[in-house]
């Protein structure tokens, strides 16, 4: 059995979404099922690095377009060593060293850059061609040269995949705002029929299972629709489906059109499982069955030698209007009134930036309200008492989860689906009362309200009710609920556990 996930994104912003696949990949990974996790688009350097800083492996990354060709293996194999030859150069021509790159002065001013993989000692990832400081070529390498790209004032504009021999199989050529792609004498103008012709190359069996985590504007969705293969397809849920209006997302606007298509559907939380039966019957489907799986896992709980810092409160996450920043920034401005001691700490990054630091500026908070930008925030959780949330909505909420893996206190809105997933009102934290019709002044005061009465009393409780709480999302217990969903689709068997 193997299972394929679609997709991992190239040419958007880092979301949860990401982690969510990375933290599936190490569970699989663990368990012993064969995963494996499809770029449809040929990635950056930055992009693919980024990925890999997730926990994904090479081994476990297929690259569609790759599929094309006759390469095996795309794990950089190809030594400094063996590629300083192939290439004819010498360590004369060594201009500057690094424990990340090489760089090689050639003639007529150009330099020849090696880019070293940190995951494989002493191999090459890729090559830049430079002329003067501009670059004009990459090639990257596995265990022979894969793909060439052709830069033109610092933008791809052609890419060409090879087979092992060196000879080119396919061919992206950007012709204006627009790729197209040549295979053999074959002109593909649509990068949906590129996505098909892949799919016809993986020859699925019935044993094998398809993930999807995106639907909405993505090439591969018709295809995979529409192919006739025994393998069955699910789709996992990472947004809201359905708003409280009754409009459905329009992320999802395929994927109820063409339900039936699908042998099962995955939600991260029982609440928004419940909320999709209804949205199901709705549309007069039945029968597909439907999976809760959390979206993330903890290793362990963690805690702090140096205690917690009095009055401390944080947030992590997107600095996007959705999560409604803003809202948290004007609840601590309210409750720091009567709690002068109180700090609040914003991890992220993200557009809202100038937004939030102007709003910050404006009320005066710069003393105790402060942006961190990205960080590691598996050591920073445990120095903080408390976590505060102000988006309106969460399928999930990683950070919600980790939050309490570390023993803060949570406080919120009582809003789909992630709050009160993680947020048990009186126990380990308070959920206020949630609508759009609520004057957010209102919401303001409440939370404020909530967050003094926090502070004002016993925070050790609460500290110990999300511990118990996050302690069902360890590995192991995640791990369970993966197998037994397996099971239960009929893909894993005890044989292969």
């Amino acid at each position: 059995m193997s299972i394929y996930t679609f997709n991992l994104l190239v040419g958007y912003e880092p979301n949860g979404v990401d982690v969510a696949q990375a933290s599936r990949a190490k569970l699989l990974r663990d368990l012993g099922v064969q995963s494996t996790f499809v770029f449809t688009t040929w990635p950056s350097p930055e992009k693919l690095a980024y990925y890999l800083s997730l926990g994904h492996r090479d081994e476990e990354l297929l690259y569609a377009q790759l599929a094309f060709t006759d390469q095996e293996k795309t794990v950089p194999q190809q030594t400094v060593g063996a590629l300083q030859m192939a290439l004819q150069l010498t360590r004369l021509d060594i201009i500057e060293q690094s424990e990340e790159k090489i760089c090689y002065q050639l003639a007529d001013n150009n330099v020849l850059v090696f880019h070293l993989d940190p995951y494989h000692p002493d191999c090459v990832r890729y090559v830049d061609y430079l002329l003067g400081t501009t670059i004009i070529k990459r090639e990257y390498y596995g265990a022979c040269k894969l793909v060439t790209e052709y830069f033109q004032y610092g933008s791809v504009i052609r890419r060409t995949y090879h087979d092992q021999n060196g000879r080119i199989a396919f061919e992206e050529a950007r012709q204006g705002g627009h790729w197209l792609s040549k295979m053999g004498p074959e002109i593909l103008t649509s990068q949906t029929e590129v996505m098909r012709r892949f799919l016809s190359k993986l020859s699925l069996k019935k044993e094998d299972l398809i993930l999807v985590d995106r639907a909405s504007r993505m090439e591969f969705a018709r295809p995979l629709l529409e192919q006739r293969s025994s393998a069955k397809l699910a789709m996992v849920f990472h947004s809201e489906h359905e708003f409280e209006n009754g409009q459905l997302n329009y992320e999802y606007y395929y994927v109820f059109k063409y339900a039936q298509r699908f042998d099962a559907f995955i939600t991260a939380t029982e609440a928004q499982k419940e909320v999709l039966q209804q949205t199901l019957a709705k549309q007069d489907c039945h029968g597909i069955p439907i999976y809760t799986i959390p979206v993330g896992h903890l290793e362990k709980l963690t805690g702090s030698l140096e205690g917690r810092r009095p009055f401390s409160l944080m947030t992590a996450s997107r600095l996007d209007p959705r999560k409604r920043l803003d809202l948290a920034i004007r609840v601590v401005a309210t409750a720091h009134l009567t709690l002068p001691d109180l700090r609040f700490d914003i991890y992220g990054k993200g557009g809202e930036e100038d937004n939030l630091q102007n709003l910050i500026q404006e009320l005066g908070a710069q003393d105790y309200i402060y942006l961190r930008g990205h960080a590691d925030l598996q050591q920073i959780y445990p120095r903080y008492q408390a976590y505060l949330t102000t988006s309106q909505w969460e399928t999930f909420g990683l950070t919600l989860m980790e939050a309490a893996g570390a023993g803060l206190a949570l406080l919120g809105f009582d809003a789909r689906y992630g709050n009160p997933t993680f947020i048990k009102d009186g126990k380990n934290g308070f959920l206020v009362d949630y609508s759009e019709k609520i004057p957010e002044a209102d919401l303001v005061k409440e939370l404020a309200n909530r967050l003094v009465e926090l502070f004002q009393g016993n925070v050790t409780p609460f500290h110990q009710a999300s511990y118990e709480l996050a302690s069902c999302y360890l590995t192991s217990k995640v791990q369970e609920v993966w197998k037994q969903a397996l099971k239960d689709m009929g893909q894993l068997d005890e044989k292969e556990i």
